[in-house]
């Protein structure tokens, strides 16, 4: 089966090129990934910016999709194996969480990571929590990058990821600088 290939779709793999380039190839890296889907990022990220043996990237979703209209008519168990599948050539360098971003996030993160992608729950709130909640988990000099800022639900307010996102950026405002803002943000803690 075919999915969409979104992370191929927007300015991802551009931004993830140019912003990530500097830790290519680097040891004992930790990168957080909260919201998966197919594993596209993963195995960018896998094949071109982890390859130290010694690097790991930790994979966050439930695999049950949601609400939003292209989630609807998706079999999210076919997409779970699909990902697994996928990210299965990487053996220990990706470890795969199935729960909820929040669930992780309070009660299994132990320790700091170097890049956190956000592109999870795309309400303002899941948005909003799972940046509050990972930004304390973020190394200082680490990249943080919100995915799906322009993406609007079409149900405005809080179903859209930007109002989170312009609250978390508000909020922080001086413990981090702007290295890109547009379909995607990405930020990097001061």
């Amino acid at each position: 089966m075919e999915y969409p290939n979104w992370f191929a779709s927007t300015e991802a793999i551009d931004n993830f090129e140019s912003m990530l380039e500097h830790y290519k190839g680097q040891p004992d890296l930790r990168f957080l990934q909260l919201g998966v889907y197919t594993g596209d990022a993963s195995v960018w990220l896998l094949d071109n910016i982890l390859t130290d043996e010694t690097s790991r990237l930790f994979d966050i979703d439930t695999w049950q999709g949601s609400d939003e209209e292209a989630h609807k008519s998706m079999d999210f168990e076919e997409i779970y194996k699909f990902y697994l599948s996928r990210v299965e050539p990487y053996g220990s360098r990706v470890e795969t969480i199935r729960a909820k971003t929040m669930d992780f996030l309070r009660y299994e993160a132990l320790e700091e990571y170097d890049f956190i992608y956000i592109d999870a729950d795309h309400t303002a709130t899941g948005v909003l929590l799972d940046a509050e909640l990972s930004w304390d988990i973020l190394k200082p000099g680490g990249i943080m990058a919100f995915d799906d800022y322009q993406w609007l639900s079409g149900k405005g307010g809080n179903n859209d990821p930007a109002p989170g996102i312009n609250a978390f950026l508000n909020r922080h405002s001086r413990e981090f600088r702007v290295l890109h803002q547009g379909w995607q943000v990405w930020i990097v803690k001061g």
